[in-house]
């Protein structure tokens, strides 16, 4: 089976410099037949981040060719569904993330996805699998 990779903010961020060590990573895998891709909310959360970069127009021209790398998973009705479950089980935890994480955990569990992520609060849940690829 081959691996697929839903790419949190925090790696389509680092990503959109694909001189950074995870734009090689992600140049790399996809030469080596590996599926990368994002989602809506993440998209949302780096266009949020944009209005506060400083070259706003390289940035949105490297993320569009980014974007042209990278499949667009779509959240849907059965995503929304699974997202219920994560933010109850997180709940009744006493455990709190935020709505894009929960999002993306949702779709990584709805489609088999490994998440590529620092981010930590993750950990929350460890039925979501997740790698961090931002590291030499």
């Amino acid at each position: 089976m081959m691996a697929l990779y839903l790419l949190d903010t925090n790696h389509v961020g680092m990503a959109v410099d694909g001189a950074s060590v995870v734009g090689r990573r992600i140049f790399e895998a996809r030469l080596a037949g590996v599926r990368l891709g994002t989602c809506l909310p993440v998209l949302c959360e780096i266009e949020a981040g944009m209005r506060q970069v400083r070259h706003k127009v390289k940035y949105r021209r490297d993320l569009n060719h980014l974007l042209l790398q990278l499949r667009l998973w779509a959240v849907d009705l059965k995503t929304a569904q699974i997202y219920g479950d994560v933010y109850t089980d997180l709940r009744r935890r006493g455990r709190v993330l935020s709505q894009v994480d929960m999002m993306v955990a949702a779709l990584a569990r709805q489609m088999k996805l490994t998440v590529l992520t620092t981010d930590r609060d993750f950990d929350a849940l460890p039925e979501t699998r997740t790698a961090d690829r931002s590291k030499p």
